[in-house]
């Protein structure tokens, strides 16, 4: 916050900036709702991005920003960020723009399309002209299916500006099966303490392992890839489409997987750094080791991620039906053991395309009804 700024806002000469003074971008639109308990009601939203930029000719100061969700104009409930934590962000953001990080991350973050020419990032709540703040991850649950979320910057002592931006359930025009064979566990979704739901380009997707007799992913201490049992397991189409993309030349990763003596910290400081290697030369794509990526009639994209070497069954530009063996689970990539990772997004470029919400088709009846709804961690699925 500049000095002129400070001592204008003391001495009582500067009011709220109106509405006009902001920009407020939302990325992406529209906002998709994930099932908490659908049975009750109960849904949560993340707003993976929103921008506030001041096109004003005098500084503006933030001090709030709220996000507010109705149904049929009801308020359903709401969630906030404090004016010490816009501050906090704001520095932390404004330090990884500086390294570097948030382009070698544009997949998550957008800034190459959210900020505009000429425009910066603030490293305060102040934000000059042509300063702008970025808010990452604004998460609120609701009792009720949402239909709009409203968007409010606050100033001191009036609000800002605000934008509204549509929500809904997404349904799918795709049936899409479960893509392997026998049981298996979903140990990662998007559920918002799992890390796909804050990563924008894999919002949804999941994470999938095929269990042992004794529960567990593998025999004895699993320091080999061929102890899992989802290794070399055979990975369907999961519908009828075109493959677009196929990548199988990538060694499977055991560098990535925890060793029997290492200590959790050292393990995951290691896998981290390894991890942000891969990020940094080749994006989401080299994280997603091998891969496949096939085209719907319906416009979505299906993403096998994590494919074992030399496995794959198909190429670009091949027609698959659903059932169809493409390829082999494996540990490629950012994989720290073997599993599939599964996603449906809406473009074919794996670095700006978005997440979107699926639902498996066929489904057996497990110990809670699996059909209709988005699975979570902890679930166990088979196809009928």
């Amino acid at each position: 916050m500049s000095k002129q700024w400070l001592a204008a806002l003391a001495a009582g000469l500067l009011t709220a900036a109106p509405a006009s003074a902001l920009e407020i971008r939302v990325d992406p639109a529209p906002v998709y709702v994930f099932d908490l308990s659908p049975d009750r009601g109960i849904y949560d939203v993340l707003l993976q991005n929103i921008l506030v930029l001041n096109d004003a000719d005098q500084p503006v100061e933030v001090t709030g920003l709220r996000v507010e969700l109705f149904a049929m104009g009801e308020l359903l409930s709401s969630a906030r960020v404090p004016a010490t934590k816009i501050s906090a962000r704001a520095a932390q953001f404004a330090g990884l723009d500086q390294a570097g990080v948030l382009s070698m991350m544009d997949f998550q973050f957008h800034l190459s399309t959210l900020l505009p020419e000429g425009a910066r990032l603030s490293g305060d709540a102040s934000l000059e002209p042509q300063e702008a703040y970025l808010n990452s991850g604004l998460y609120v649950a609701s009792s009720g299916l949402p239909d709009t979320a409203r968007i409010t910057v606050e100033g001191p002592g009036a609000d800002l500006g605000q934008v509204e931006v549509p929500v809904s359930r997404y349904q799918s025009p795709t049936e899409y099966r479960v893509p392997v064979n026998g049981r298996w566990m979903v140990v990662a979704s998007a559920d918002a303490a799992q890390h796909h739901r804050w990563v924008l380009s894999s919002e949804f997707a999941i994470d999938i392992v095929r269990m042992r007799k004794d529960f567990m992913s593998h025999k004895g201490t699993g320091e080999r890839l061929t102890d899992y049992a989802t290794f070399g397991a055979p990975v369907l189409a999961a519908a009828d489409g075109v493959v677009v993309a196929a990548r199988d030349d990538r060694p499977d990763n055991a560098a990535m997987m925890r060793r029997p003596d290492e200590a959790f910290d050292a393990y995951l400081q290691r896998v981290m750094s390894l991890q942000q290697a891969i990020l940094a030369e080749n994006g989401f794509e080299g994280a997603a080791g091998n891969h496949l990526l096939i085209r719907h009639t319906s416009g979505e994209y299906a993403l096998y991620a994590h494919l074992r070497e030399g496995s794959l069954r198909v190429k670009a530009g091949d027609e698959v039906r659903a059932g169809d063996a493409i390829a082999q689970a494996g540990s490629s990539g950012n994989s720290t053991e073997p599993h599939l990772h599964f996603q449906i997004i809406d473009g074919p470029d794996l670095n700006s395309a978005r997440g979107i919400p699926f639902e498996f088709s066929g489904l057996k009846e497990d110990w809670i009804s699996m059909q209709h709804r988005h699975l979570r961690a902890g679930d166990v699925i088979e196809q009928e």
